[in-house]
This record gives structure tokens, sequence and C-alpha cells, in this order.
């Protein structure tokens, strides 16, 4: 078994040098927390060198005001100056390319006077190739829950590698996250990746705020090109989602089977109905009776034609979900009260209105069954 907590190459912008990122022009600001919660000064997230591609490829927030200075400065790989660059971008995120046959022992971001040096990780295909693989990016998510949330996907759909993103947990450590995830019996790679990272503003701070939160969809593609790239597939959901197999098959074979390797699915809301005790994914059997459908996620081969697209938050971006309709035979049950209310208060139980739903209670007890602490009583 495998087991590492990662780190990523960002870096700080210098004030006097770049500025501030500043906001999106549609953005209006209803809330001063909302700068609080804004990363405005994060110039990049990871600088990866891709063997394979033969480039270090650097990840940034959406660039907005920093493009200017950042298309200004002269980039250096072991002393030597780079003229070719490639910027590519993307909804709330972007990329620049520069070529580089080998891992540089080191790179220089120059701006007038300053000079900034800049860690560059290295693309690690290996680790996770061949692997069904579970993500997902955290902030003091119980990790009872954690646990709960892997074991179910292992039981239900033959995960056997887990990398969690853990978003400034003040609750507990990344080591200690680590620890929890690699004590699971059956999963190959259990790795964390270390994110002292601002998440961005909720949506009540700002008038389009989804477009000014650029960490958790930069992330997701950082994780593509460092790590899965060779990964037999991957599942993109939160801790408080549990992917439901309506045919009993892994949706790992089914989408490593797919003409287009590239299952999405549905979700459902799900809720608890007792007031007091711990709350468990299996608690959650009752729904609404008009049904309460929520937005998708996905599972997806990395090296595919579709796997190769940047990778959004409920599907791949630029892709019609009219043209790929979400699938008849997965879902995921969306559980209520697996929350930390961060962003609206989700604690409480059902209202009396709602009903047990028997499909959810058999899967809940079929899931935890082999498993004690979370088994259905």
């Amino acid at each position: 078994m495998q087991s590492a907590i990662h780190t990523l190459a960002s870096y700080r912008a210098n004030p006097d040098i770049f500025g501030q990122r500043g906001i999106a022009r549609n953005v209006t600001v209803k809330d001063p927390v909302f700068w609080d919660q804004y990363d405005n000064d994060t110039l990049i997230y990871d600088a990866i060198w891709l063997e394979q591609d033969k480039v270090v490829r650097l990840f940034f927030p959406k660039l907005l005001a920093f493009q200017s200075p950042l298309q200004a400065a002269t980039w250096k790989i072991d002393s030597k100056v780079q003229r070719s660059k490639r910027l590519r971008r993307y909804g709330v995120y972007d990329t620049l390319d520069i070529p580089c046959d080998t891992h540089p022992n080191k790179m220089e971001l120059c701006l007038a006077d300053h000079v900034q040096q800049i860690m560059v990780n290295r693309a690690d295909y290996g680790r996770f190739a061949g692997r069904n693989v579970l993500y997902t990016q955290i902030k003091d998510d119980d990790l009872v829950w954690i646990r709960s949330w892997v074991l179910a996907h292992q039981h239900n759909h033959g995960v056997d590698a887990v990398l969690i993103g853990n978003n400034n947990s003040a609750n507990y450590t990344s080591g200690k996250l680590r620890e929890t995830i690699a004590d699971i019996d059956g999963i190959a790679v259990a790795d964390v990746i270390d994110v002292p990272l601002r998440y961005g503003p909720l949506p009540r701070a700002a008038t389009n705020a989804g477009r000014q939160t650029f960490l958790q969809t930069a992330l997701q593609n950082i994780v593509h090109d460092r790590w899965m790239c060779h990964a037999r597939g991957i599942i993109l959901c939160d801790v408080d989602e549990l992917v439901v197999a309506n045919n009993g098959r892994s949706i790992f074979d089914h989408t490593a089977e797919s003409r287009l390797k590239f299952t999405r699915f549905a979700g459902q809301w799900r809720y608890r109905r007792q007031q007091d005790g711990p709350v468990h994914h299996k608690d959650h059997i009752y729904a609404h009776p008009g049904s309460q459908h929520c937005p998708s996620k996905y599972c997806v081969v990395p090296n595919s034609v579709m796997g190769r697209r940047s990778w959004a938050i409920h599907s791949l971006e630029g892709v019609n979900r009219r043209l790929f309709p979400a699938s008849r035979n997965y879902l995921f049950y969306h559980c209520r009260s697996i929350s930390t209310s961060w962003k609206n208060m989700r604690g409480r139980p059902a209202s009396a209105s709602m009903v047990r739903d028997d499909e959810t209670a058999a899967f809940m007890a079929r899931t935890f069954s082999d498993h004690p602490e979370d088994r259905q009583v």
C-alpha cells in the first residue's frame, strides 16, 4: 500500500510587483466578507513538469488583472530564457505551457527587477495507473464520514485508490486524514493533497460568485495532469454523495467499456429522521414526496477523448449536457446532514412530510452491512 501527502508549488503574487487580481466586470460584491473569502493574490496554484508533453504546465486561478504583468514577465528554466509559451483560458482557471525537455533544476519568473524562484513538481502517472480512483476536496468533514464514504464506494464499485484535497481543515491535520484512509483494507493508494489556499466566496457574498470560485475546478485539473492520466477511471463526487448502481455493476467497469469512457449521473436528496446522536450516511433513508434532484456528477477514464477535456464540478467543461444525458443505470444519494453547513444550514433532520424510501434503505443496509460501526439498524 502507498500513502503520501502531496504539496502544491503555489506562489502568492507580490502586490508591489503584480498588484491584485481584481474581479470580473459582471460581479457585484454584496457583502464585505467577499474580500476575506476571495483569492485576490494567489498567482500560481501548481507548476508541473509533464514528461510526455515535454512542458512545464502552470495552473493559475483565473488571471484577470494578473494577465498583463504575467505576459510581460520573462520565464527562465535552468537560467535559459523561454520565449515559447502557450496560454489557455478556461472558465475559472488558466494554464500556461512552457516547453521543457527535462525536469528543471531551477525555474524563475522575472518581472522588472523582481526574480521569483518557482518550484516545479513532477507528474507521477504510475502512482494511480490502472486504479479505480475516488477523489474529492474537503474541509473539516468528519473523519467517520470520510471513512464511510470510501467504504461505500469500495464495496459498491471496487474503489482501490483514494485522493483527497485537504483545503485548510482546522479540526485535523493532513497527516490524520491520510491515516484515516490508509487504514482501510484493500485501498492500494491513499493520498492527500495539502491545499492551504482560499476556496472562494460564498454565493450570498456577490452576484455571479461562482465565477470567482476558482480552486475546486482548478484542483481537479491539477489532479488530472499530475497523477491521473493512466488511472483506469475516477469518480469525482463529494463526501455527502454515494454513487448507486441500479444494475448492480461497478460504474468503473461500465465507464471503461463504454464508447465515450464517460458516465454522468444525476443526484437525489436523502434525509435522516432522528433528532439527536451522531450523523451517518446510513441514516439518510427519507426522501421528499415530490423527489428532489440535484446537479449531476460523473465518472471518467482520464486518458480518453472525453477525459482529456477540462474537468468541471458537475460535468466536463464545454460539454452540452443535452447531448450527453445522465445515465439511467447510475445515480447518487445526496445525504443532506453529512455537512459542516459551511454554505447553508443542513444539519436539521427531515420534516414530518418526508417519506421512508425502501430502495434507499435497502441500499444503505447492503452497503454498510460488513462494517459494524456503520451498519443500518
